[in-house]
């Protein structure tokens, strides 16, 4: 890392930061900007290896600074230093471009193996916002799964399984939903074991959860 910018507004955590990176790259140009339009305006001639990189600052916030340096150095590794790791400030920045998201609170020599472990194609990233980043990875795989498993399954009714469903997910008993559709009992109770087998489901309950999600009834 040949040249780095530090955006942080506070002189003591700028100092330190300094420090980290000069641990971790003793050659690096380093400079360092308190705001954010300064900054901005640096990277097109500056052209950073690396950029730390404060969300929350006197003019503005970090995340104007990070989808811009993606734009102009797409190159560039772009290390969040935060002290926040809550989701509203977490994910815009990744969203944005970041490729690291570092806390503020860790020790300066573990910023400095951090930033260290980018030339190993490692992203920096503290304990807490890697768990909060898989969680999320956990439920949008799982949430995804769920409309493949959805997809599937309205593929797998008939049309004719389709209208038992949403009649008995109107609250038709199997009696009703017969007359209704104009069968008998037997033909009726029949569909509805296929609809339950094929939706892998046990209860009226689940059939009305599934009707809602199939799109076969309005939810609201």
């Amino acid at each position: 890392m040949n040249r780095v910018i530090i955006l942080e507004d506070l002189p003591d955590a700028q100092r330190w930061l300094r420090t980290s990176v000069a641990a971790a790259f003793p050659e690096a140009d380093i400079r360092c900007f308190p705001t954010l339009h300064p900054a901005m305006a640096a990277i097109t001639e500056f052209l950073p290896d690396l950029c730390l990189v404060d969300l929350r600052l006197p003019d503005g916030n970090g995340v104007d600074f990070i989808r811009q340096c993606r734009q102009v150095c797409p190159g560039s590794e772009i290390v969040v230093t935060t002290m926040y790791d809550d989701d509203a400030h977490l994910f815009p920045a990744l969203q944005a471009g970041a490729n690291g998201y570092l806390l503020k609170e860790e020790p300066r020599e573990a910023i400095t193996r951090s930033l260290l472990a980018l030339k190993d194609g490692q992203p920096p990233l503290s304990a807490p916002v890697a768990r909060r980043v898989l969680d999320q990875v956990r439920l949008h795989t799982g949430m995804d799964q769920g409309m493949t498993d959805d997809a599937l399954a309205a593929e797998s009714l008939s049309r004719r399984e389709c209208e038992f469903l949403a009649a008995i997910a109107a609250g038709m008993t199997t009696a009703e939903a017969a007359d209704r559709l104009g069968v008998s009992y037997h033909t009726a109770a029949h569909h509805i074991k296929n609809i339950y087998a094929k939706l892998a489901i046990r209860s009226r309950a689940e059939a009305v959860q599934a009707a809602i999600r199939l799109g076969l009834v309005d939810h609201r």
